[in-house]
């Protein structure tokens, strides 16, 4: 591990991000479990312009829940928002959105101005969630089993995955790797660059604050060669760009010559 002024001063100033885990197992019966429909799942969708693009949003709530799918999503989730944006106001609108996780049947009306809105009903497949039990990863509820549906959770990611050496430790992990859309090709991206990625928290963490290959083989042109994962993470964190590494190495270095 490399020592600088800089990372010094990164470390003091913010810890490396952690995920919460669960310490509770899996009960024996969890395959048999059985998850229930939810109903009354409100929906909106708006279409909102913004200096520099549009925000184009399906946004999903359930008590105390609340999720959003954007136009950048999924091939079935920018289907629904070409139709819902193509309704005339006042016309009924329908869509369902089949995963492997459940199936999220919907209904409403278009309103005008880009808007839309009304219920859904959510089942969810129970097969999926015994797959996810017998890999020690059984959702807690139906609100799992819909969160899993939203952000298109898949067993082939879990397998990818733990096949690449990491472990899930919830169904939690695999909502945050599926909405990220972490993927062991990613994994290898950042190991090329010389980065030592094994915990999936790790992983997770950096891909939510996009460390890239790019950026790892930039901050070793720029004089940080083999970061461990917590300081990349730190660094990306902080929005540290390779080229303010730079100057602010030297100016440490003026520091420390001066006194």
């Amino acid at each position: 591990m490399i020592r600088t002024p800089l990372l010094a001063a990164l470390t003091l100033l913010v810890a490396a991000p952690s995920l919460p885990q669960s310490a509770a197992r899996v009960a024996p019966d969890a395959e048999a479990r059985t998850y229930r429909a939810i109903e009354a799942i409100s929906w909106t969708y708006d279409n909102e312009s913004y200096p520099g693009g549009t925000s184009r949003q399906l946004r999903f709530r359930h008590d105390r829940s609340n999720s959003s799918i954007g136009s950048d999503g999924a091939a079935d989730v920018r289907q629904v928002i070409d139709a819902i944006e193509h309704a005339a106001p006042g016309e009924a609108v329908s869509f369902n959105l089949a995963r492997e996780a459940g199936t999220l049947a919907c209904s409403g009306r278009a309103r005008g101005n880009g808007e839309a809105g009304g219920t859904c009903r959510f089942d969810p497949n129970n097969r999926f969630a015994a797959e996810l039990a017998r890999r020690d990863i059984a959702p807690d509820d139906s609100d799992d089993m819909l969160a899993l549906t939203l952000v298109d959770a898949h067993l082939g990611t879990v397998d990818a995955l733990t096949g690449d050496g990491f472990r899930f430790d919830d169904s939690g992990d695999l909502i945050a790797v599926s909405a990220l859309d972490v993927t062991p090709a990613y994994a290898s991206d950042l190991r090329q660059a010389g980065l030592k990625v094994d915990e999936l928290g790790d992983l997770i963490a950096a891909k939510a604050l996009k460390v890239d290959g790019q950026w790892l083989g930039d901050m070793a042109r720029a004089g940080y060669p083999d970061l461990a994962v917590s300081q990349a993470i730190q660094m990306r964190a902080l929005g540290v760009t390779p080229d303010y590494a730079v100057r602010m190495a030297r100016v440490l270095r003026a520091v420390g010559e001066i006194q």
